[in-house]
């Protein structure tokens, strides 16, 4: 008797499951997703918080959270997360009603970029598995990954190869004989800069902080073109190239700033959804520095104009007392022309061709 009623009135209890996960399934669920910082550079760690909440009476017996975020952001190794090819993200989880669940990733930024971590699919089902619901959020998380600068021992290769008239060795190497004060010895620091005078004074040891000779200012050209045949895309190789370029660039800004020189950045690239070059003027500030780290994470290796097309429009608005430094992947007569118009207008040049041997 007791089985004939369960077996009678199974078919209710399941008709009235499906009824309510048909009406009510997903109507109560909230997803967010934050990030704890959003902005770093390469190599460094984030948290990527996912916050989710089920505001109905109904359980949700599993969910799914589909989102496609770069290989370059990686995931660690977490339970119940799947990783496949594409970068796309796969985890699947049960939550209670009226619970709320939390869940923090660690993310390591491996490449500079823009990216955008908050879309997400989630799906979702009954116990039975007769009903299914999908529900997209397209939410705005922006991550932007700075260049790191390069290394000591990869600037001074990089130095080498520089040509023309010694602008950035200028800037990096401090004019001995203007004293600016003194700070504090860092690993480094010859001995001859050691202000004894001072060490005495402070019981610490003190060196003498030079200044420079002359007030100028600099502005890097960065050519995102791969070669003078004008490609609309680079091959992988000439990536490579480019992203060293990128990277000097970023090294000499750091350096040039942090050492109270105005520095501007000009590049024939452009950012996403844009069709204009980057054109940073040069100015001396924390928030000058992180601009054109800014423009550099976002920079696209496409070009808006040829490079000799670009310097041909923009050298007459380049103040007279600031000095140039190029970094291309190639020089032909065309830049070379615009090159000589630049030191006849006045401006010490200096060039930095990027060649194969360079790419690690």
């Amino acid at each position: 008797m007791l089985f004939l009623q369960i077996a009678l009135a199974l078919p209710l209890l399941i008709l009235i499951e499906t009824i309510l996960f048909r009406r009510f399934l997903l109507k109560g669920v909230v997803y967010r997703r934050t990030i704890s910082k959003t902005s770093v550079f390469e190599g460094e760690k984030i948290s990527m918080i996912e916050d989710i909440e089920n505001n109905s009476f109904l359980p949700i017996a599993w969910m799914k959270a589909e989102s496609r975020i770069s290989p370059n952001l990686e995931f660690s190794a977490i339970k119940n997360m799947q990783v496949s090819q594409g970068g796309y993200h796969r985890s699947v989880f049960s939550i209670m009603p009226f619970y709320r669940l939390k869940r923090t990733h660690t993310v390591t930024c491996l490449k500079r970029g823009e990216y955008n971590v908050g879309n997400v699919t989630l799906t979702a089902g009954d116990v039975l598995g007769f009903v299914t619901k999908i529900l997209s959020y397209d939410n705005e998380v922006r991550l932007l990954v700075y260049p790191s600068p390069l290394s000591e021992n990869r600037m001074v290769q990089c130095y080498r190869s520089l040509q023309g008239d010694a602008v950035v060795r200028r800037f990096i190497n401090p004019d001995p004989f203007l004293v600016a004060g003194v700070r504090e010895y860092q690993a480094g620091d010859p001995v001859s800069s050691i202000s004894w005078k001072s060490t005495a004074r402070t019981n610490s040891l003190q060196v003498y902080k030079y200044d420079y000779s002359a007030d100028t200012k600099l502005l890097i050209l960065f050519n995102i073109d791969s070669s003078s045949s004008q490609d609309s895309y680079p091959n992988e190789r000439e990536c490579e190239k480019i992203e060293l370029g990128i990277h000097f660039c970023a090294s000499i800004v750091d350096k040039t700033i942090k050492q109270g020189i105005a520095t501007g950045f000009c590049c024939n690239g452009h950012f996403r959804d844009q069709k204009e070059i980057v054109n940073i003027p040069s100015r001396c500030s924390q928030i000058q520095l992180f601009t054109i780290f800014e423009a550099m994470a976002k920079l696209q290796l496409h070009r808006v104009l040829s490079f000799y097309t670009m310097i041909k429009n923009i050298k007459n608005s380049i103040p007279k007392d600031t000095d140039i430094l190029i970094v291309s992947l190639y020089n032909d007569e065309k830049i070379q022309e615009q090159v000589h118009e630049l030191k006849r207008s006045g401006h010490d040049v200096e060039t930095w061709i990027i060649s194969e041997s360079e790419v690690e």
